[in-house]
């Protein structure tokens, strides 16, 4: 049965899996965490000793498919559909019927809402053979859903070298119990704590006591550049047996600290609902309060052995204080008992002499260091040259080189501020005889100019000081006056758009910014951030306190497929996603369709209109595909359209997302932000899908792309009252496929039909993706060039042209204004028509005559371009005038308009057929136009009513 580790599984080895997996043991183990490397090896090295090579990942992403295949049969079977079936269901019936199905109640646009169904057969009934025994914390339920066992369940031993998941200890009262727990288990190798995103409760634990030391919270209070804290942090979290690097403990650190803030400003505005986990220990931390003794005792005895073990433990040096990423400072350890040489720079080597009583010296003193740094950040503020030069420094001989200080003092009575200039370690404080210890600082420039010892040591030192208080003065006030400015620009765009947002949305992006505000436009980190609106599995949805009615959209690095069945992470997705919404909107909003979209605030976020969003999915479909071809027996994939065809679905995951009728939405009676969907809200909607399809289907056209179907919502906008585009528009929205064809599919679909989800295949998705993102921007340009130009017969007529020119402008058709006369002077006036005939822009040209129009039939017949007549008729004259328009020669077509708008509109229309951003406004022009015949006739008869 010996097989290689090719990608495709056979009969004996998925049986061999199944085997494997059928283990009470490791199926509990299975159902317990979420990260489960260890697991999967432990799998695949059973799988080896069965003959079958398959590495852990190999194993893993079987296991899902497998279980993501078994899901779906199972769901086509409780709702009725028997026909639908897979090898070996029976074999994952027997091992996952047990098993709780949580059902999320989400779909792909980010709503979620999680419902838990139990077996009919618990799973108490089953024996605990093979079991490992674990204990829960006494103030922790254990959860239902499955994922999130792990992080409540703690080992009883220290050192344990396999995964502890059992949620029921042994009973030592019994012999079975005892007896089985006297076994030896089965070895997985321990890799849960691997440095992976999500933090444990354990984790977050262990941060939290390290975070609640005093000098600590110091040390992140007095500084901003803290990499050598968090680089202490995490040292000590491995003591813990926790593996986290210091960007991961800074980002939890950061995570944690927002959401405290939140929830503590919810409370502190009489709101009881919202809460959080650990809020008491960080409001002990954050709040400047203390915990109570008996809750400490708690604490302590809850903690794993490990942790008690470790505080025993004590840092060999605090960080005297947070002087930049790239500050070294010598350490020493507690139990080193022999003179310790270390290189602090490229030049010197020193000598560190630690006997006990200087280690003791060490230790007495760093804790002082620790308390005061705040203080002496202040008194370096406070201090003047004046107050330096008084500052006495005794027999003390100090060496000063490019980077490193190093000091050798036997009594020293300088300031606080002094000795953390000069870069001291403070051991000197305490002992005569500490040594030479050695630090390499850098100073707020990263440029110290070697100070010449032939004046005594202290008047060096003053020059040196003077030097470095200087140039911080100054940093701090160069520091303040450009926060000063920034503030102020903040300001006035906040105040700008709050005046132009809903009055005129387009006008926001018109109006150009300084340089300095652009430069300094704050990133989605910056915004303060209310409370979370909506949290799906692609995005969640933030309040945003100082733009009123909005909200920020923020994506994440996750895909799913089956209503979360399938869901993995898909790093970079979030921004790819966002630059798709972005530009998607962006190209609906400058063509005229109202859209909740206001601008892009980051890489991965968006600012949007806060609406409330109506529970419907609006399907158009170009090609018949997909789930329509399964609704639809008898329709052939690649069927046609025309014109596109609408479908709506209600959002209820619970029955599948059914399809509804225009009769159901009416009946339901929704009502949204004061808004009563009715007849003519559908009516609108229906329209605004078919409009937003075909504008974004003519945008793909010049990629060779086919848009077959599109998927959107509509939200009610809580500020205007009104029906507007909202949620996204990303590859998740449609299916794309270059050149009609669906081989080359480049949209989600590619992740659905995987049969095996492989880091390999996800990346395949992910360049897919990266395809759409790169030509989405494109949508937005056009290489498609045009041009109107009027000619009129005299500058009298100008006031007429004039309203050509601002019509023209509304398309984004460049517009030229000519005075010639075909009567008096027909030479120039073919003079001008050649000019623009010889540069090969695409022209149309309107002829502005009054009385006798001569020039647009002169016109018409020495031009192979359009001609279009729009004569200034005047009431007396008019009903004559007009006939020198309309009755041409015979060989002559220019048709003619009275109205300055219509020949602006005539001309687009021509260039719209290869521009599709004019096309694109066309469109728009003509939905707005019908939607505001159809709200009008709401309203008279709402008023005859």
């Amino acid at each position: 049965m010996e097989s290689g580790a090719g990608k495709h599984w056979t009969e004996e080895e998925v049986k061999a899996l199944l085997s494997v997996w059928s283990e009470k043991n490791i199926r509990k183990q299975l159902h317990g965490t979420l990260r489960n490397k260890g697991i999967f090896i432990y799998i695949a090295k059973r799988l080896q000793e069965l003959g079958v090579c398959r590495d852990w990942k190999q194993c893993r992403a079987k296991y899902k498919n497998l279980k993501y295949e078994y899901r779906t049969v199972k769901y086509a079977h409780n709702s009725g559909d028997v026909t639908k079936t897979m090898k070996f269901f029976h074999d994952l019936d027997a091992i996952l019927r047990y098993e709780p199905v949580t059902q999320l109640a989400a779909e792909e646009n980010g709503r979620c809402s999680a419902t838990e169904m139990q077996p009919n057969t618990s799973p108490t009934t089953d024996s605990t053979q093979g079991d490992i025994p674990v204990s829960l914390e006494d103030d922790e339920d254990v959860p239902g859903d499955p994922l999130l066992f792990i992080s409540h369940a703690k080992p009883v031993q220290l050192g344990n070298k396999y995964l502890c998941l059992s949620p029921t200890p042994h009973n030592e009262s019994n012999p079975a119990s005892a007896e089985e727990a006297s076994k030896p288990a089965a070895f997985i190798p321990t890799v849960a704590n691997e440095g992976g995103k999500h933090w444990t409760v354990n984790e977050v634990r262990a941060l939290i006591r390290i975070w609640s030391d005093k000098n600590i919270q110091q040390q992140l209070e007095g500084t901003v550049r803290n990499k050598r804290i968090f680089e202490e942090v995490a040292a000590r979290l491995q003591k813990f047996g926790i593996e986290r690097d210091w960007k991961q403990c800074r980002t939890k650190y950061k995570n944690l600290k927002h959401e405290y803030k939140s929830v503590k400003s919810a409370q502190d505005s009489g709101s009881t609902s919202k809460s959080m986990k650990f809020f008491n220990e960080l409001d002990a931390i954050l709040g400047h309060c203390t915990m109570e003794a008996s809750k400490s005792d708690n604490d302590e005895s809850e903690r794993p052995p490990e942790w008690t073990e470790a505080k025993s433990e004590k840092d060999s040096v605090e960080m005297p204080g947070d002087t930049g990423e790239e500050d070294s400072v010598s350490n020493m350890s507690e139990d080193l008992q022999v003179a310790d040489t270390k290189k602090v720079s490229d030049s010197d080597d020193v000598t560190v002499n630690t006997t006990p009583e200087n280690r003791a010296a060490l230790h007495t003193t760093k804790d002082t260091n620790m308390t005061k740094i705040l203080e002496d950040e202040r008194d370096l503020a406070n201090s003047t040259p004046a107050s330096l030069e008084a500052t006495q420094i005794k027999k003390e001989t100090i060496d000063i080189d490019d980077d490193s200080i190093s000091t050798t003092s036997e009594d020293r009575s300088c300031t606080p501020v002094a000795k953390q200039m000069v870069g001291t370690v403070s051991v000197g404080d305490a002992t005569a005889n500490t040594g030479s210890l050695s630090t390499k600082r850098k100073t707020w420039n990263d440029e110290v100019s070697p100070v010449p010892l032939k004046k005594s040591a202290s008047e060096n030192a003053i020059l040196h000081f003077q030097k470095l208080l200087t140039e911080r003065v100054h940093t701090v006030t160069e520091g303040k006056k450009l926060l000063f400015e920034r503030l102020c620009k903040q300001e006035e765009m906040q105040d700008l758009n709050r005046k132009q947002l809903y009055t005129d949305p387009s006008a926001i992006q018109q109006v150009p910014a300084p340089a300095p505000a652009a430069a300094m436009a704050p990133a989605a980190s910056d915004l303060k951030l209310g409370k979370k609106v909506n949290e799906g599995k692609t995005k969640e949805v933030y309040e945003l306190p100082d733009i009123p009615g909005c909200v920020l959209m923020q994506s994440k690095d996750q895909i799913t497929a089956g209503n979360a069945a399938r869901k993995d992470r898909m790093e970079g997705k979030a921004a790819i996603s966002n630059t798709t919404t972005s530009c998607v909107f962006q190209l609906l909003q400058e063509a005229g369709i109202k859209t909740a979209f206001v601008r892009k605030q980051s890489d991965t976020a968006f600012i949007a209109a806060h609406c409330e969003m109506i529970p419907i999915e609006w399907v158009c479909r170009r090609i018949a595909t997909g789930s329509f071809l399964k609704r639809n027996p008898g329709v052939k994939e690649g069927y046609k359209f025309y014109p596109p065809k609408i479908e709506m679905f209600y959002k209820d995951d619970a029955n599948n997302d059914p399809q509804w009728s225009e009769e159901q939405i009416i009946e339901a009676k929704f009502c949204f932000a004061g808004l009563t969907i009715g007849q003519t809200e559908v009516d609108i909607m229906s329209r605004s899908t078919q409009a937003i399809f075909e504008i974004l289907e003519k945008a793909w056209q010049p990629q060779n792309c086919t848009l077959v179907d599109l998927k959107i919502e509509f939200g009610v906008n809580v500020l205007t009252k009104e029906i507007v585009l909202a949620d996204v528009i990303d590859n998740d929205s449609w299916r794309l496929w270059p050149a009609g064809d669906r081989s080359q599919q480049k949209d989600k679909q590619s992740y659905r039909d995987l049969k095996e989800v492989t880091p390999e295949a996800l990346q395949m998705v992910k360049r897919n993706f990266e395809w759409v993102s790169e030509r989405v921007e494109l949508l937005l340009k056009t290489k498609s060039q045009g041009r109107v130009v009027v000619l009129m017969g005299s500058s009298s007529d100008l006031s007429h042209c004039e309203k050509i020119k601002k019509a023209c402008a509304t398309f984004g058709i460049p517009c030229e204004l000519r005075v010639t006369s075909a009567h008096k002077g027909p030479d120039e006036t073919l003079r001008i028509k050649a000019e623009y005939e010889g540069d090969g822009i695409p022209t149309v040209f309107v002829a502005v005559a009054g009385r006798s129009n001569g020039l647009g039939p002169v016109m018409s017949g020495n031009t192979a371009y359009p001609v279009v007549n729009c004569p200034p008729l005047s009431a007396d004259w008019g009903t004559q005038d007009v006939w020198s328009s309309l009755r041409l020669p015979s060989g002559l077509s220019c048709p003619t308009t009275l109205s300055p708008e219509g020949a602006a509109q005539f001309a687009a229309q021509i260039f719209g057929l290869n521009n599709h951003l004019v096309w694109a406004k066309l469109r728009s022009n003509m939905l707005n136009t019908w939607i505001s015949l159809k709200q009008a006739d709401k309203k008279l008869r709402e008023c005859s009513l």
